[in-house]
């Protein structure tokens, strides 16, 4: 029985496409060239990738309180406030809010400290934390 290999697909990201042209530019060679050159030529190229699978993890969490807040909002809008504590709604609403801020924080902290330590974060979705 042959293993079936699992088939990563990692796309480069605008900003990483963005990087790549602007140094091959200041050696004006195209990007292919330049990347040809760099793995040619580079014995000593240390690529630093770290595990981000818990922050897969709380990307999985976030989205499912986002589901869990889309179904509190339905109830809402469904059966009115008058049915529901609105102290405890706005308790829940406020804890979600809260956590959802820190995580976002945090993850856009992570990515900056990444990039002045030139390491890359291999996540999908990531690209845009610092603009949200």
């Amino acid at each position: 029985m042959q293993k079936k290999e699992a088939r990563v697909e990692v796309r480069m990201t605008d900003r990483e496409k963005k990087t790549l042209k602007r140094k091959a530019a200041k050696y004006e060679m195209t990007v292919s060239e330049y990347a040809r050159t760099l793995l040619i030529h580079s014995d000593d190229v240390t690529i630093k990738v770290i595990d981000t699978e818990p922050l897969k993890k709380a990307a999985h969490e976030l989205a499912k309180q986002g589901t869990n807040l889309n179904q509190f909002m339905k109830f809402l809008n469904t059966y009115g406030v008058k049915v529901f504590d609105p102290d405890e709604a706005k308790r829940v609403l406020e804890k979600e809010v809260s956590t959802f801020s820190e995580i976002m924080e945090a993850l856009a902290a992570l990515r900056r400290e990444a990039d002045r330590n030139n390491v890359h974060l291999q996540i999908e979705d990531f690209n845009n934390l610092d603009n949200e």
